[in-house]
C-alpha cells in the first residue's frame, strides 16, 4: 500500500457518504440556478497570472506554472476574475445571469487547517445596476440554506468601501488609511487605538473608538450611529444599509440578519454593499458576495455593474454530514441463480447493497468491515 504522503498538501480524497452527499448538494444548487434562469459559465482551470495580478486576493498564494510559451499560468484560485476576462474577451449583451460550479485552488498558510483546493458554487449578475441584484443574492441565501441545512443562516450585511469612506476624511495618507482598516478588520485592539490617537481632537474620534465594537442586530448599531456625526457619504452608505435591512424584514421576515461595520470585504474588488451568510452550527462563511461595479474596468476600457456570490461548498457538506443521522446499512448476500430475487429485496430495502462475495464466510467478513446487517438469502434468514 502507498504511503499517504504521496497525497499533495492541502488535497483530500473524498468518497461514500460524504462524496454523495456533496454531488446531491451540488445538483441542489444547480437546480435552484437553472430555475431561477441563470445561464451555466465554465472556465478552464488554467488561467494566466495577469488575470489576478491587480488584486491581491486574501492571505493566500496561487499555484503556478509555466506553459510552452514562457507565460506565467495559475491555477485559478479565483472564479469571479476568470468570468470578468470572458466576458472582455466577448461581444455577449449585457445584463447576463451566470452560475458556476467549479474548483479553485489557493495555497493557505502552513498550519492553518485549510484545504487548498475547494469546491465554489456561485453566481455573477452582470450588467445590474439596481438593488435588484443584490436582493436576488439574498433571496437565494435564504431559499438555498432552507433546503440544504436543517439549522438556519443568519445574513450578516457590511459595506465594502465603508472603511475608506470614513478614513479618507480623516487623512489622505493611503498608507496610514490601510493600517488603520487592517487593525480594525483583525481586531487588534490597541493598536488601532494607538493608531487613531493622532485624532483625538476630530469630530469623528468618539465614533473611531466605538467602531470595532460597530456589529451586532441592526436595530442596535442604528441606535448607535445617531449619536455620531458622519460624513455625508457615509451616512449614505448606511442608508443604503437600513434599506437593505427594512426589505429583508418585509420581504423574508423569518430570515435572521446582522450587521458588522469592522469587518472586512470578502475580496479587495468589492466596491459597495457585502453580504456574508453563516451557521451558528459551523465555522466560516457559507455565502459570501456583494457589488463590484469597478471589476471590469480593468479587462476594458469601459466598466459595468456587477454583484456576485460565492457558496462554499466543502463547508456546507461538512455541516450536512455532520449531522445526518447514522444509517442502518443491509449486505443482501445471494447466489447466481438468485439475481432476480436479489434485484428485487434490494429494490424495497432502504440503504442497501448488493454483496459480490463468492461465499458466504466472505460476504460476513464483508458485511463486518461495512458495519452493515447481512442479508442471507441463501438460507432465507437475516444474519446479524
Amino acid at each position: 500500500m502507498l504511503k499517504n504522503n504521496l497525497l499533495p498538501l492541502g488535497t483530500r480524497d473524498e468518497f461514500g457518504s460524504r462524496a454523495s452527499e456533496k454531488q446531491h448538494i451540488i445538483s441542489v444548487i444547480q437546480e435552484v440556478f437553472n430555475n431561477r434562469g441563470f445561464s451555466k459559465i465554465s472556465t478552464p482551470l488554467l488561467e494566466k497570472q495577469a488575470v489576478f495580478e491587480p488584486y491581491k486576493l486574501g492571505n493566500y498564494q496561487m499555484y503556478r506554472l509555466l506553459d510552452q510559451e514562457g507565460d506565467t499560468i495559475v491555477l485559478r484560485p479565483d472564479m469571479t476574475l476568470p468570468i470578468a476576462r470572458f466576458l472582455s474577451a466577448t461581444n455577449i449583451s449585457l445584463p447576463q445571469k451566470f452560475s458556476y460550479v467549479g474548483d479553485i485552488f489557493r495555497i493557505s498558510r502552513r498550519l492553518s487547517g485549510s484545504y487548498n483546493e475547494l469546491t465554489q458554487a456561485g453566481i455573477e449578475l452582470v450588467g445590474y445596476s439596481s438593488i435588484k441584484a443584490e436582493y436576488e443574492c439574498l433571496v437565494l441565501i435564504n431559499q438555498l440554506s432552507s433546503q440544504l441545512l436543517d439549522e438556519p443562516v443568519e445574513i450578516e450585511l457590511g459595506i465594502a468601501d465603508f472603511a475608506k469612506s470614513v478614513l479618507s476624511t480623516l487623512t489622505s495618507d493611503d498608507e496610514l488609511q490601510d493600517e488603520i482598516a487592517d487593525a480594525l478588520y483583525n481586531k487588534q485592539v490597541p493598536k488601532y487605538e494607538e493608531l487613531i490617537e493622532q485624532f483625538k481632537e476630530k469630530s469623528e474620534y468618539k465614533f473611531l473608538l466605538n467602531w470595532p465594537r460597530l456589529f451586532g442586530k441592526p436595530e442596535v448599531i442604528f441606535n448607535q450611529l445617531e449619536e455620531y456625526k458622519l460624513p455625508d457619504e457615509v451616512e449614505t452608505r448606511i442608508s443604503e444599509l437600513k434599506n437593505a435591512v427594512a426589505w429583508i424584514k418585509q420581504t423574508i421576515p423569518e430570515q435572521t440578519v446582522s450587521i458588522d461595520l469592522s469587518s472586512r470585504a470578502p475580496q479587495k474588488y468589492y466596491t459597495g454593499l457585502t453580504f456574508k451568510g453563516f451557521s451558528k452550527a459551523g465555522a466560516g462563511y457559507l455565502f459570501s458576495g456583494g457589488r463590484y461595479d469597478k471589476l471590469l474596468a480593468n479587462f476594458q476600457d469601459v466598466s459595468e455593474s456587477a454583484v456576485g456570490m460565492g457558496i462554499d461548498i466543502d463547508l456546507i457538506t461538512d455541516l450536512v454530514v455532520g449531522s445526518m443521522p447514522k444509517v442502518n446499512k443491509k449486505l443482501i448476500y445471494f447466489e447466481d441463480s438468485q439475481w432476480e430475487k436479489a434485484e428485487s429485496e434490494l429494490s424495497k430495502t432502504p440503504n442497501a447493497t448488493l454483496s459480490l462475495s463468492d461465499n458466504l464466510k466472505d460476504a460476513k467478513e464483508e458485511a463486518e468491515k461495512m458495519n452493515a446487517e447481512l442479508v442471507d438469502m441463501t438460507e432465507g434468514e437475516t444474519i446479524d
